[in-house]
């Protein structure tokens, strides 16, 4: 691992929980087997011990029924005669003492001295004469070859203890090794990845900060583009709307002028030939009256172009006049009920109010032409930013797919001016349901 990279700590970690259990399983194996046989080797001494104890003493027993005063006084012959029990295995000394404690046969001090460097199992036995305890007698067996083999079996099972413990330990802390410097490889590696990750982020964020910037700089010359070129339509529809009313002066001007002159002429003719009375003077006369009718019939239709033409009408009373007049005009000549909400308490552009003017004057034109509608609602209104208009009706509607080319026309020109100023056009309609046509125009204060 490089010296920057943290030291994992696993086999460490792993080392101080497995050393107490390898020394725990070490000392069971070492010490239960010894143990065992120890404690089984010194219950079978205590067995041969007591079985010797009582042998004897079912001799003494014996000899004293038959002498009861004078068995022990010949305790040379007595003491001999036992000594024979010591050569079985691991009995060391029989001893016999009177009621008193007292030994029959008195160890010599060399002899007391040698018992007491060894470590013996001293088992005991009444001697009982008529229920009265007239001796006892005492085996003393050896230990040495007992601990002898409890030695050799602890240094066996020690080193196959320490064997188990040391394989217990070494084969984990083995495997935790080369799984900690294959851990600690990959969070090398980890870390370098993490290291590239980092400058590669860095240098994402660096050409998003680039792009970022590219395009809120290209965002705002689109933004004043777009305002640049809203401020060309807006001229362009102003243009335009001035040259409209320009014609329909003219219309108004020369056109009006002359079918007046016209008319007027007719008039003085027609009065002149009805004073003459001939026959070939009424057929003109009735020419001059048909001729009449025709020019009044032209004059009123270029007022109603001069009217399309210049809405000069919003100069003269103001849009809420201009569309209550409207309103007031398609009521009469169509019967239906004309609902009119219009709320204008703040001074619009006269792009607006034209573009607005327009959109009512061409909706009501299409709900006169084909809707054969019995109420027309027309709601305009004006909130912080925008300026609302809807016209709906309850005519026969129709469907979008059914419109042709002639009848969509005046939409289709509303909508482009509409969109010209920033705005929206919203068409909902549906075959016997009625139609209605809302628009929704941004308002740009100075």
């Amino acid at each position: 691992m490089s010296a920057s990279t943290p030291r994992l700590r696993l086999r460490a970690y792993l080392g101080a929980r497995l050393r107490p259990l390898a020394v725990l399983v070490a000392t069971i194996v070492a010490t239960a087997a010894p143990a065992a046989s120890f404690l089984l080797g010194r219950r079978t001494l205590e067995v041969q011990a007591g079985a010797a104890a009582r042998q004897v003493a079912d001799f003494v027993r014996s000899d004293a029924e038959l002498r009861p005063t004078l068995w022990k006084y010949d305790a040379l012959k007595l003491i001999q005669h036992l000594r024979s029990y010591e050569v079985e295995a691991s009995i060391v000394r029989i001893d016999v003492v009177d009621a008193r404690g007292v030994p029959i046969d008195p160890v010599a001090d060399e002899i007391v001295a040698e018992l007491r460097e060894q470590e013996l199992l001293w088992q005991s036995e009444p001697v009982l004469v008529n229920n009265q305890q007239v001796a006892a007698v005492w085996v003393a067996m050896s230990t040495r070859e007992l601990r002898r083999n409890t030695v050799l079996l602890f240094a066996l099972f020690g080193a196959l203890g320490v064997t188990m413990a040391g394989l217990m330990y070494a084969l984990p802390m083995r495997s935790v090794a080369r799984a900690q410097d294959e851990i600690g490889a990959l969070l090398d590696r980890l870390r370098a990845s993490q290291a590239d990750l980092a400058v590669l982020n860095e240098e994402l964020e660096r050409k998003v900060e680039e792009r970022s910037a590219e395009l809120s700089t290209a965002y705002n010359e689109l933004q004043r583009k777009e305002h640049n070129l809203r401020d060309v339509t807006s001229r362009a529809v102003e243009l335009q709307e001035e040259e409209r009313r320009q014609i329909a002066r003219d219309l108004h001007d020369a056109a009006g002028q002359t079918l007046t002159a016209i008319r007027i002429n007719l008039q003085l003719l027609a009065d002149g030939l009805s004073r003459s009375g001939g026959s070939e003077d009424q057929r003109a006369l009735e020419l001059a009256r048909r001729t009449t009718g025709l020019v009044d019939e032209t004059v009123e239709e270029i007022r109603r172009a001069v009217q399309s033409l210049g809405a000069s009408v919003l100069e003269d009373v103001g849009l809420a006049r201009a569309i209550e007049r409207m309103c007031d005009d398609v009521a009469d000549r169509t019967g239906a009920d004309v609902e009119r909400h219009i709320a204008l308490d703040v001074s619009l552009p006269s792009v607006l109010e034209t573009a607005c003017y327009r959109l009512v004057q061409e909706a009501l034109t299409n709900v006169m032409r084909h809707a054969r509608a019995a109420h027309i609602e027309v709601d305009v209104e004006v909130d912080a930013d925008d300026l609302r208009v809807s016209i709906a009706d309850d005519g026969r509607g129709f469907s979008p797919q059914e419109v042709d080319a002639s009848r969509s026309r005046g939409l289709a020109g509303m909508r482009e001016r509409i969109e010209l100023l920033g705005g929206r056009l919203e068409l909902s309609t549906r075959k016997g349901g009625g139609a209605r046509v809302a628009a929704t125009l941004p308002i740009r204060r100075s």
